[in-house]
């Protein structure tokens, strides 16, 4: 039966995905077009194009849900957990080379928001896995997809909030305003259900949970710690970069 149930999904990947274009267009996709874009380094290029492959992967599945193409959505699915690994792995290479040069150097932005662009992957990881394990039943599978791919947009979304309201709140607004997703779809249960699945409950805690803490807890020993074992991963694995 198609409904407005798998309307509300669809078009929330659609929302999803066009936000984390637009947010880095800006700082990759717009100079790579113009042919302007600074950095050679292979692992920045193949995080940013498995990023973009994997939330245009997002909006198929959601569209082959609604026509009702399981066996090809199932198969695309596979080729999903492949872009994830390559998102997170790439991901925590870059952030890891970033925060060893930002402990040598002092870069003030690396050195601040490290950990907090290190949490974005901890979180579209996890839930992206949870996901995964609640395939067969599809109220959590799309709900935790969801959550997984707000979770992992932080980035973009600081991007985006960069251009509209300037570095001062950026960074809050940019890892908090992701969060607005998970709200949407807690109205549309609300609205269309009657009641709130717990999918979102603990997506919405857990998210913001571990995206203020990245924030408020970076100047502490604990995130410092955090930020000297991304160094290390930097160290270890730089000569993939």
């Amino acid at each position: 039966m198609t409904n407005h149930r798998d309307k509300f999904f669809l078009w929330t990947t659609v929302a999803i995905a066009a936000t984390v274009f637009i947010g880095f267009w800006f700082t990759y996709f717009g100079p790579m077009f113009a042919g302007s874009h600074e950095s050679d380094v292979p692992a920045v290029h193949l995080h940013g194009w498995t990023f973009f492959a994997w939330y245009s992967l997002l909006v198929t599945q959601a569209a082959l849900v609604r026509s009702r193409r399981m066996p090809l959505h199932r198969t695309l699915g596979g080729l999903s957990i492949v872009l994830a690994l390559l998102m997170v792995g790439t991901g925590l290479l870059v952030v890891g080379v970033r925060m060893d040069d930002a402990l040598k150097t002092g870069d003030p932005f690396w050195s601040a928001s490290g950990p907090a662009v290190f949490a974005t992957l901890v979180l579209f990881a996890g839930f992206y896995v949870a996901a995964l394990r609640m395939r067969r039943r599809p109220d959590w599978h799309k709900r935790l997809i969801i959550i997984a791919s707000a979770g992992g947009m932080g980035a973009a979304m600081f991007r985006l909030c960069m251009v509209l309201f300037g570095p001062g709140s950026a960074m809050w607004l940019g890892l908090l305003g992701t969060n607005l997703f998970i709200l949407a779809g807690m109205l549309r249960d609300r609205i269309c259900d009657k009641c709130v699945h717990p999918a979102w409950w603990i997506g919405l805690s857990t998210c913001v949970v571990l995206e203020a803490g990245a924030l408020l807890l970076t100047p502490t020993p604990l995130w410092q710690a955090v930020s000297h074992a991304l160094a290390a991963i930097g160290r270890t694995f730089g000569f993939l970069y």
